[in-house]
């Protein structure tokens, strides 16, 4: 190793509750990219370039309004669609040249989204800059990414929203316990039948709905991310396919409930929404029961 040259790999892996098509669009479109890739809106910036090919070069540079310059200037090395995007790239603070670096997302399909793994080799030039550094950089802009891709889906999204009587702890229970989310699981004159209720991420999560003409409506379901008493978000498998996204907060003693449905299109959640939107306002009527009922 040269003196004065240090080296370093680190890996970051993400989940992303969006297909790897949309993941990988959200690289591969120069609007897209620009808008989660350049930086707070409050840095100076220089106009960011974007040629996606093999071949192709990608700049952009940024800093705070007080601060020097950061620009990043890299080469599209390999490029498969929707699964794997190679580059090397050269990072520079004004004019001093900082670090050269090789750099990979893999994006892996996964049942409920898109496992992102981004692996990057580089050798710092200069003592200002380390490994620390550059893997909070790289996590702030993961960040950007999966705001972006939450913005992204407001077209194929259904939010519906209410209070409750109640405090986060008992509204959580009311999802995580069975026995209660039986009672009140569906739209009116709903029943259900549970098989099967693992409450762990990764966990399923199969039932038949019973309608109020006889019907029975088999439901397969995963449940991805789990943080108690604040959000539960869990992938609906059977058709039509979509993603729950239910967070709890708190006003004052009472409970915020924020129910979001993202399904695969704008196609998809147009036309369900009319059936939809009033059977949540139902679920939320039943729910309210139940909390009632709860000791």
């Amino acid at each position: 190793m040269s003196a004065g040259i240090k080296h370093a790999n680190f890996t970051i892996k993400r989940f992303l509750p969006a297909s790897p098509e949309r993941v990988f669009r959200a690289f591969a479109t120069p609007e897209a990219k620009a808008s989660w890739f350049a930086g707070p809106a409050e840095w100076k910036k220089a106009p960011h370039e974007l040629d996606f090919r093999v071949g192709g070069r990608e700049t952009v540079a940024g800093g705070s309004p007080e601060g020097p310059l950061h620009r990043f200037e890299g080469v599209y090395e390999n490029i498969v669609p929707n699964e794997r995007i190679v580059y090397t790239y050269k990072m520079f603070m004004d004019d001093l040249h900082m670090s050269v670096s090789l750099a990979t997302f893999e994006f892996n399909a996964h049942m409920s989204g898109t496992e992102l793994i981004f692996t990057e080799q580089v050798a710092f030039l200069d003592d200002r800059d380390s490994v620390e550094s550059r893997r909070e950089g790289t996590e702030s802009l993961l960040k950007n990414l999966a705001e972006y891709l939450h913005i992204d889906n407001r077209d194929c999204e259904i939010l519906s929203s209410r209070i409750f009587s109640a405090p986060r702890s008992k509204v959580f229970a009311a999802w995580s316990n069975p026995a209660h989310l039986a009672n009140w699981w569906g739209p009116k004159g709903f029943t259900n039948s549970f098989h099967e209720f693992d409450f762990t991420p990764g966990g399923y999560w199969r039932f038949v709905m019973h309608g109020p003409d006889g019907t029975d409506y088999p439901n397969e379901s995963q449940f991805v991310v789990i943080e108690p008493n604040q959000k539960i978000v869990v992938h609906h498998q059977s058709q039509p396919r979509f993603h729950i996204t239910a967070t709890f907060s708190d006003v004052g003693e009472n409970t915020l409930l924020d129910f979001r449905m993202t399904f695969d299109s704008a196609e998809t959640r147009a036309k369900i929404e009319k059936i939809v939107v009033p059977a949540n306002e139902e679920n939320f009527d039943r729910l309210e029961v139940e909390l009632t009922n709860m000791k």
